[in-house]
């Protein structure tokens, strides 16, 4: 009896410990860019309409979200530690009639065009071969950063 209860008491700490150490892993954000439609301008510029803030949030245990406006989100690229030291993978996806297509890109690069309304992206990845000109319904899924308090957030982020 005494080694159930032993057993017993080592899962209920193991456990305990286990929802601690979740509780206190860094906040990890994930963001979507998403427009009516997407253009892809050269080899390495994607160039997308800014017509909703930029969409931000966690995952468990978090479950945090903020946004952010064109300029913000492209702050995330500026000097230090930032995505231009450490550039995000993303995933594009877009209509193609009836069909979602997708591809895997690296983002090395931002800028804010035309007052805010269009944001250019600086891609890596092979995009062309999938992707010409302009498509209909794109959104733009990129990895994250930790920490709500970095650049990449302002007063935006619901804490």
């Amino acid at each position: 009896m005494k080694i159930i209860q032993s057993l017993a008491a080592i899962t209920a700490i193991s456990f305990a410990t286990s929802a601690v150490a979740e509780d206190n892993k860094p906040v990890e954000w994930l963001f979507v860019h998403t427009a009516p439609i997407a253009e892809l301008t050269s080899d390495t510029t994607l160039v997308m309409p800014v017509t909703r803030d930029i969409f931000a949030f966690t995952d468990r245990p978090n479950r945090k979200h903020g946004y952010m406006n064109a300029h913000e989100w492209v702050s995330a690229w500026g000097e230090g530690d930032t995505f231009k030291t450490d550039p995000p993978n993303a995933v594009l996806t877009w209509m193609d009639g009836d069909d979602v297509k997708e591809a895997e890109i690296i983002i090395t690069d931002a800028t804010v065009e035309n007052y805010g309304r269009t944001i250019a992206y600086e891609v890596k990845g092979g995009i062309r071969d999938l992707f010409n000109g302009q498509q209909a319904g794109a959104s733009l899924f990129v990895d994250g950063r930790g920490g709500c308090g970095s650049a990449l957030f302002g007063a935006g982020c619901d804490q």
